[in-house]
């Protein structure tokens, strides 16, 4: 989708702005006039965190301040925030307040600024007592996590590989899914009421096309060929049988194919070196099928070449640019040119007016022209 689209559905990105709801209550006029500043954060694999700051008064015959002392900010109450333009507003963020932080200053207005997290935080996020899954899958653990922490899941489907599978005491669920998820090259993501527990999107179509100098503020990337890998080799065994070595391959192509035709990180690793890299190979692990032992070498396979090309780039205010989704970037140069996964966004609505701040991923280049 071209931004002009986008841009005719929002008049021109005329006229930002954002909603927030406390206690599935909307703020009155009066309190979101004293909003100075609203921050929406999200990460993929971290979830979302947001800010909002707020002007403040001194009530000299109460000696109260007007906000920092209202119910409205207490830690723990729910909030909604939306952004957008006009009446085309969208939900960025569904969590609680944990944190309130005034500023005072001496002759200038004192502020307030509450912060918070999405709705995994007080379960998903928060150490928990050791637990064992007997004769689940990853997805199902997935599914049982998101269900007790109140949140829809959402997953993709995988083989069962371990008749069991233990978090420790010192680990979150959160952290634990984190863990589960890289073996098996798995996503996780909160957004909003649903939890995805999910293979990664990147090989999708894009949501829009953006081009430098006409839609793109600033973009910072980079390529680089230290850490990449051209071949994975897993030497594991099955506790049932640890005479029995199982081994699992990844060679150089096999990764995602987020931009087919175009030299992965793998390829281009390959081609450099005068003298022919050898695999990285994994040792003393657990694996229960040559199957198993092939997933966990794609998944290492693919965290190295997804460090191919990164960057940081800022647009202006753009609601549907969120983690998980494609985007085409152009008029950035062979080498940087083409599809772009966005793994963390900032959206940020203040007296500047609205910008959308992201970073982004891919795993391979145009054929064309080499890495450089």
């Amino acid at each position: 989708m071209a931004l002009e689209k986008i841009s005719l559905e929002t008049l021109n990105f005329y006229a930002p702005r954002f909603e927030v709801e406390i206690e599935n209550q909307r703020l009155t006029a009066n309190i979101a006039k004293a909003i100075i500043d609203v921050s929406v954060e999200e990460k993929i694999d971290e979830g979302a965190s947001f800010s909002v700051s707020v002007h403040d008064e001194f009530d000299l015959a109460t000696q109260e301040f007007k906000w920092l002392d209202h119910k409205l900010f207490d830690v723990g109450n729910k909030i909604t925030i939306k952004m957008g333009y006009e009446n085309n507003l969208y939900t960025m963020v569904m969590g609680n307040i944990t944190s309130i932080e005034p500023s005072f200053f001496a002759d200038e207005t004192p502020t307030l600024t509450i912060g918070g997290q999405d709705l995994s935080y007080d379960y998903i996020k928060r150490t928990a007592p050791e637990r064992t899954f007997v004769d689940k899958s990853y997805s199902d653990i997935g599914r049982i996590i998101a269900s007790e922490a109140g949140l829809l899941p959402i997953t993709d489907e995988i083989k069962k590989f371990k008749p069991s599978v233990r978090k420790g005491s010192d680990e979150s669920y959160y952290t634990f899914l984190k863990r589960l998820a890289k073996e098996i090259d798995f996503e996780l993501k909160i957004d909003g009421q649903t939890m995805y527990f999910i293979k990664p999107t990147d090989d999708k179509k894009e949501i829009l096309t953006l081009e430098l100098g006409k839609d793109i503020i600033s973009f910072r990337p980079r390529m680089r060929t230290t850490g990449l890998l051209t071949e994975v080799e897993v030497r594991g065994h099955n506790p049932r049988d640890p005479g029995k070595p199982i081994i699992g391959r990844a060679k150089a192509g096999e990764e995602r194919k987020q931009e087919p035709g175009n030299k992965t990180g793998s390829q281009v690793a390959a081609e450099k070196p005068k003298i022919p890299p050898k695999p990285k190979v994994i040792t003393n692990v657990i694996v229960n099928s040559v199957e198993h032992a092939n997933a966990l070498a794609r998944a290492e396979l693919n965290k190295a070449s997804d460090t191919l090309i990164e960057g940081e780039a800022e647009c202006i205010g753009i609601p549907q640019i969120r983690t998980g989704v494609n985007i085409i970037l152009e008029k950035i140069g062979t080498k940087f040119k083409g599809k772009y996964y966005v793994k963390g966004t900032t959206h940020t609505i203040n007296n500047s007016g609205y910008r959308t701040r992201f970073s982004v991923k891919k795993n391979a280049t145009s054929k064309n022209k080499g890495a450089g």
